[in-house]
């Protein structure tokens, strides 16, 4: 007779705070350690500097990465996670900044920072907090796209950049337990290493290419590079319009083959017999 399957308890709920210093490896072997300890330190301080210091000291599973951090909380204080505390990591930076540029300007402390809930298994104390909203983490402060939101804002304005998971996107700031907006969340897709899914990005204080372009103007841009990566032309919309008779082919078409556009609109006027049209310039491989 078939056994019946083991029912276990769901792990408890836990929100999930990665946090990864941007261009940790490129300091100085004799600044890294001083780097690692600073990063639980400056956590902390923002903790403090946004009046909720208790939160940090109920903190469960803490675990330094080297170049980050990764620390879970009870799932309750998820509004206060995506809003001001993110704000208070951006000013605690700051100050930390003014700091570092007086001993060294190559030495910057810039963080990725990324925000997931779920279910945890916890051992005894304080645990280790192993589950997929933790892997689910990793992941996300591992995206090229919130990578991409440090790369072209200012190194001296823009010190926090966050990505959400579609979960906790959807359980506070679509549910509106978030103090911000929801416009201030870009939603984005994200694929690193096996995962693949939907995050939202926030930055609290944008600053250089992000205000000329925007956070969604990446997503194209990234295509573009795909599709120049295996020699791919970029898509245009294409309005051909023909008139007159023809006994021969007329074709009409974005796109044929390695035919490359140079504008966007064509008109042709055909008359005679066996006649071949290609609405558009064509342009073929030699070009």
């Amino acid at each position: 007779m078939t056994q019946p399957a083991t029912v276990r308890d769901l792990p408890p709920y836990r929100a999930v705070v990665v946090v990864d210093m941007k261009d940790y490896s490129r300091h100085p072997g004799a600044e890294q350690q001083q780097l690692t300890e600073t990063i639980p330190v400056v956590l902390e301080r923002a903790f403090g500097q946004a009046g909720r210091p208790e939160i940090w000291a109920a903190r469960r599973f803490p675990d330094s990465t080297g170049d980050g951090y990764a620390v879970g909380f009870a799932p309750e204080v998820l509004p206060f996670l995506v809003g001001p505390f993110l704000d208070s990591l951006q000013r605690e930076l700051e100050y930390r900044d003014q700091v570092l540029r007086s001993v060294s300007r190559s030495a910057r402390m810039r963080m990725r920072v990324a925000i997931t809930v779920g279910p945890l298994a916890e051992a005894e104390g304080d645990g280790d907090g192993t589950g997929d909203s933790r892997v689910e983490a990793h992941r996300l402060v591992d995206a090229d796209e919130v990578r991409r939101l440090l790369d072209e804002s200012d190194p001296d304005v823009t010190f926090v950049a966050a990505i959400l998971s579609d979960r906790v996107h959807r359980d506070v700031i679509a549910a509106g337990y978030a103090p911000k907006p929801a416009t201030e969340y870009v939603r984005t897709s994200v694929s690193v290493k096996s995962y693949r899914g939907e995050a939202f990005l926030h930055v609290p204080k944008p600053s250089d290419r992000l205000l000329e372009k925007g956070f969604g103007q990446q997503q194209v841009e990234r295509a573009e590079e795909a599709a120049a990566a295996v020699g791919e032309p970029k898509h245009y919309n294409t309005h051909n319009e023909f008139s007159g008779t023809a006994s021969g082919m007329v074709i009409q078409a974005g796109r044929v083959g390695n035919v490359h556009q140079t504008d966007n609109s064509v008109r042709q006027h055909v008359q005679g017999n066996n006649n071949t049209v290609s609405g558009r310039d064509i342009h073929g491989s030699g070009r």
